[in-house]
């Protein structure tokens, strides 16, 4: 049995100090720091049972013998986890989530994320029962595992009945535990036969010992309800990168992987805390009226026309946008997605009809609303290298220019204004539009990132920004461009 459990539980005990799992600012809470034991215990155990068999060594968790699970005293329901961990040669063992103490083993109660050296115990890293998997049930999509020996880096994700695995950055394991899938896969594994498996939405984080040597350390786990005001949920986003024209390499999947893009918006959601991201480039199977309530924010980084019906369209713009209030997020080539369409150059604010500045351009870009969140990281001016739209159904009046193009300073001299980033209000809902996004070294560039996160907490009303229509701005641009380019 390949399992690992680690379970957090909340038991203010008089008698023990949990100083080492409260929260901080960000809502993150300190499970092990490399020197105390305060948040554990045995599982079955009584609390004051003294851990003997797990020790602190060089800052890690380390379980060199037998001596049973270790237990956090603390539960939790939705949350992230986060924690590196290392095997031995032919090791065995698991972290468990929302586990009970109604089995004799902690397995039997809880989802399983796998700890395992795939090569010395002759498994594939696709396997079921590999590094990263939801033992014996889901698969890891890639393989994501170091080599026996060296450290690597887990995260779970629990948020409701869906489940996240990560491995070394990358997300390996997407599960719905209400999902007919789960339900098939449960039934056909021998977690059938053990009435309470998956069944708590609450319990404790357990590391197994497997009767092998491993290794633990930096652990955290964020519980949802301390990362959002008044116990809110994570806002849900869609993040559509289905290409109809010319794909970008930056929404390039190799194999079952996230693209680059994708990675970045997930991680970003993560590491905020404000938002969940669900990635498709699949728009007819995903891209319904009844999905996208369940959606705060719909972003694309799409291009051509895409089949989306034009009644799901018209739902999109008007019913879900403009009267519900939602959020749009456009990036880079959103632009070209139905750039022929009048509906959505108006939800927009305009659309492509050219790149004069190629993939490999240096240009500089001004800032005219430096207090925007989408605007802000960027300072006043910056020179950046990417590909740089030109724009037609420009729309000047319905739009709030944030950073255009500075030709002055631009090597090809064109006689039009340039915006390059904007948003605009749009009925009862927000849209925005950021130009850049070509390169891959853009989306991996943080200032960029935290542009986009900007705009995600504009949109979710976290922090303030105006969205009132600046023509003037690009009046004035139009003028001097007109000027230069002579």
């Amino acid at each position: 049995m390949n399992v690992l459990r680690f379970v957090l539980t909340v038991c203010l005990l008089p008698s023990f100090s949990l100083a080492s799992v409260a929260a901080g600012a960000d809502g993150w809470q300190t499970l092990f720091d490399g020197k105390s034991l305060d948040a554990w215990r045995v599982y079955q155990q009584k609390a004051d049972t003294p851990v003997k068999h797990w020790v602190i060594a060089d800052g890690t968790l380390h379980r060199p013998e037998g001596g049973g699970d270790l237990i956090t005293r603390e539960q939790f329901g939705d949350f992230e986890l986060e924690f590196d961990w290392k095997i031995s040669e032919g090791g065995n063992s698991g972290v468990i989530y929302r586990a009970t103490e109604d089995e004799p083993d902690s397995y039997r109660t809880g989802p399983e994320y796998q700890v395992l050296d795939n090569a010395a115990t002759g498994h594939e890293a696709t396997d079921d029962v590999a590094a990263g998997s939801l033992y014996a049930l889901y698969s890891p999509t890639t393989d994501a595992a170091k080599p026996v020996g060296e450290w690597n880096t887990g995260r779970i994700v629990v948020d409701g009945n869906r489940i996240e695995h990560w491995l070394n950055g990358k997300k390996i394991v997407e599960a719905d535990m209400a999902s007919d899938d789960w339900r098939a896969k449960v039934a056909n594994s021998k977690f059938a036969n053990w009435k309470g498996f998956a069944k708590s939405k609450r319990g404790h984080i357990a590391l197994q010992d497997h009767g092998n040597p491993v290794w633990y350390r930096n652990i955290r786990i964020r519980p949802m309800n301390e990362v959002q005001t008044a116990g809110a949920k994570p806002a849900r986003l869609l993040f559509v990168t289905q290409s109809a024209g010319f794909k970008h390499g930056s929404v390039t999947r190799k194999a079952s992987d996230l693209s680059p893009a994708e990675q970045v918006m997930t991680e970003l959601g993560l590491s905020s805390g404000l938002f969940r991201v669900d990635c498709t480039q699949d728009v007819a199977k995903d891209f319904k009226r009844e999905l996208l309530e369940n959606y705060d924010i719909v972003m694309f980084y799409t291009t051509g026309d895409l089949p989306i019906d034009p009644e799901t369209l018209d739902y999109f713009f008007n019913d879900w946008l403009k009267q519900k209030g939602h959020g749009f997020i456009g990036a880079h080539s959103a632009a070209d997605t139905f750039h022929n369409y009048e509906p959505y150059w108006d939800m927009i604010g305009g659309t492509f009809v050219a790149h004069p500045w190629n993939a490999d351009a240096t240009v500089t870009i001004m800032v005219h609303d430096p207090s925007h969140p989408v605007a802000k990281p960027w300072g006043e001016e910056f020179t950046i290298q990417d590909e740089i739209y030109q724009f037609k159904n420009w729309q000047p009046e319905k739009v709030r220019v944030l950073m255009s193009l500075n030709m002055e300073k631009t090597d090809l001299k064109m006689p039009f204004h340039v915006p390059i980033a904007w948003v605009k209000n749009y009925g009862q809902g927000k849209a925005m539009h950021m130009s850049l996004g070509h390169r891959e070294d853009v989306w991996t560039n943080p200032t960029y990132q935290e542009s986009l996160l900007g705009g995600v907490k504009w949109i979710l009303g976290q922090e303030e920004g105006d969205a009132t229509p600046n023509p003037e701005v690009s009046a004035e641009e139009e003028k001097k461009a007109q000027a230069t380019a002579k």
